[in-house]
């Protein structure tokens, strides 16, 4: 299987739509719960990809990130 031909079965379905495009940038959130949280948006690997909030520069992973947020603001990239 080719490159292309993988990456055209990859189901991003588990990405969150806000946060696409954003990954290696620090941003703030605000959760429809209304906690307002910082961190870096990374991105988990597979067929399944998901996006992840990881808490530091110096953090080798994070928690899934959440479907769907009130507000995000880009505040830098690493």
């Amino acid at each position: 299987m080719t490159p292309m031909e993988r990456d055209a079965k990859r189901d991003l379905s588990g990405l969150t739509k806000q946060l696409i495009g954003l990954e290696g940038w620090r941003v703030e959130v605000e959760t429809l719960y209304g906690e307002t949280r910082r961190f870096y948006v990374g991105r988990s690997t597979g067929w399944v990809p998901c996006h992840l909030e990881v808490k530091t520069r110096r953090s080798m992973g994070g928690f899934g990130a959440e479907r769907e947020y009130k507000r995000v603001e880009k505040l830098y990239q690493r």
